[in-house]
């Protein structure tokens, strides 16, 4: 069988952030609001559908709101499932979470004051616990820490320092006992945080992204031996490569891309460092199925994210990718 090509109807541009696109994500319960994170030092909130209003899906949408208290460049953002907090992190070593109706600072800070915190740049970050009570960071000093949401001493709760090297991804499974972090030592680990007993996954080069499918059985990794692989999470075992042998064009040898699964896991899809655009494959052919050109001048393109459609919401199925030049471009169905 052979997937619907990747959507390429461009729907809506976000263009006010001043710096790249380092992160973006959209909102749980049906993906209305888009959420990116910049080198700029904000995070954006915006419609991830242009108003009916919008006469243009040339004519960038404006943010709904700004968040403006980093001093460093933002390198990943999480949403709660109910949408009514988010945490951002990056080079300012402390996890920030914040209120989404409150954009005149941050609620609370977790690790800026203790010396339990993070020592170097945090650049990934995750919700985790029954009702998104705990955050997990992952940070080039090495370590996974979590926090207790309701806390207020500041300290983590647990310090995960198995890796050799910076933390890269994290990806939490929906049963919320468990973490998987990525690391730029090649190392994939999870952690059973109620056993303490942690399997290790030996990639072929440094881990840059991690995401997980739908039933939580399989891994996609990203490494800067620019291949994206899909592991099977029972056994370690790679289930196929991406892009497959022989097939030219896509490269990712020295930056962070964040892949990511699409259409119910039936879609692997990537930006890369040298053209500009996105790629997609077929998970059981291993396939192209599609390229789309975000940027014409060929900027690197570092995250995407898909977002899953409904029919029974009148929802369509769509996608976002943004990178260096700043802008942020979301494409559906023609």
């Amino acid at each position: 069988m052979t997937r619907p090509p990747l959507p390429s109807s461009l729907i809506n541009t976000l263009a006010s952030h001043t710096g790249p696109i380092n992160a973006l994500t959209f909102s749980s319960l049906g993906g209305t609001y888009i959420l990116t994170g910049s080198s700029d030092r904000q995070v954006h909130l915006s419609r991830t559908e242009p108003s009916a209003s919008s006469s243009s899906s040339a004519q960038p949408s404006r943010p709904i709101q700004k968040y403006a208290a980093h001093g460093y460049p933002i390198l990943d953002i999480a949403v709660s499932a109910d949408n009514q907090t988010f945490a951002s992190v990056g080079g300012d070593r402390s996890v920030f979470l914040w209120d989404v109706q409150n954009n005149e600072g941050t609620s609370r800070r977790f690790g800026s004051n203790t010396s339990q915190g993070h020592t170097s740049r945090i650049t990934c970050v995750a919700f985790a616990g029954e009702g998104d009570t705990v955050l997990v960071s992952g940070s080039d000093d090495t370590s996974v820490r979590m926090w207790d949401v309701k806390s207020r001493d500041g300290r983590p709760l647990m310090v995960l320092e198995e890796a050799k090297d910076g933390i890269s991804a994290l990806v939490v499974p929906d049963a919320g006992y468990e973490v998987v972090a990525g690391s730029i030592d090649g190392r994939v680990r999870a952690y059973d945080i109620r056993t303490g007993k942690v399997t290790v996954d030996v990639m072929p080069g440094a881990v840059t992204s991690l995401d997980i499918s739908g039933d939580g059985k399989t891994l996609l990794v990203g490494c800067l031996d620019g291949r994206i692989r899909m592991m099977d999470r029972s056994d370690g075992t790679c289930l196929r490569a991406f892009p497959p042998e022989g097939e030219a064009g896509y490269k990712n040898e020295s930056l962070r891309l964040k892949s990511c699964f699409g259409m119910n896991g039936g879609l692997v899809l990537s930006g890369s460092e040298t053209d500009g655009d996105v790629r997609a494959w077929d998970v059981l052919s291993g396939n192209n199925v599609g390229r789309v050109q975000l940027s014409p001048t060929g900027k690197v393109i570092s995250v995407v994210k898909w977002r899953e459609g409904s029919q029974a919401q009148g929802r369509q199925a769509l996608w976002a990718g943004g990178g260096a030049d700043g802008t942020v471009k979301i494409y559906a169905e023609g």
